[in-house]
């Protein structure tokens, strides 16, 4: 399995506050990324994005617009915040820095199963929510226990 933290010490080194560590990564997809992808090219073109589209509603608002929607990308966990980076057009390598979310603005976080991934929602401040599907061959246990560590009693279920 690979190691999330690992994958993002090199990326993360010029996004790090004085003081801040990384604690935890893991790779991730928008809800249902990978499915949608497979519909659309398998059904083609713009029938495919329509199937697709109509698959998940619209875009996030509030706080959990800051949360990449991507086929994959990486989020982190610091001491301070969820961090996300986008990957390379030619490996799923970190890269860029997308943005990220400070963990005081998390108010809750609900992990689940679903297939070859684990879902993740988290809820904001303001009432806004996210949700994610992290890779299982990303190490998505060393995310779920960072948040564990960063956010206690705020982190429900379980593999």
């Amino acid at each position: 399995m690979a190691d999330g933290k690992k994958s993002l010490t090199k990326p993360m080194e010029g996004q790090l506050h004085p003081g801040e560590q990384l604690i935890g990564g893991c790779k991730a997809a928008g809800k249902n990324a990978v499915l949608k992808g497979a519909v659309g090219g398998a059904v083609g073109g713009a029938v495919g994005a329509v199937v697709a589209s109509r698959m998940e509603g619209g875009a996030s608002a509030g706080i959990a617009a800051a949360v990449p929607q991507l086929q994959v990308f990486w989020v982190g966990a610091t001491d301070r915040r969820l961090v996300f980076f986008d990957t390379g057009s030619f490996s799923s390598k970190p890269r860029s820095f997308k943005g990220d979310v400070p963990l005081s603005s998390i108010t809750d976080v609900e992990v689940g199963n679903r297939g070859p991934f684990r879902r993740l929602v988290v809820t904001f401040t303001d009432g806004s929510s996210s949700t994610v599907d992290l890779y299982r061959a990303n190490s998505p246990g060393q995310l779920q226990d960072a948040l564990e560590q960063l956010l206690p009693g705020k982190v429900h279920g379980k593999e």
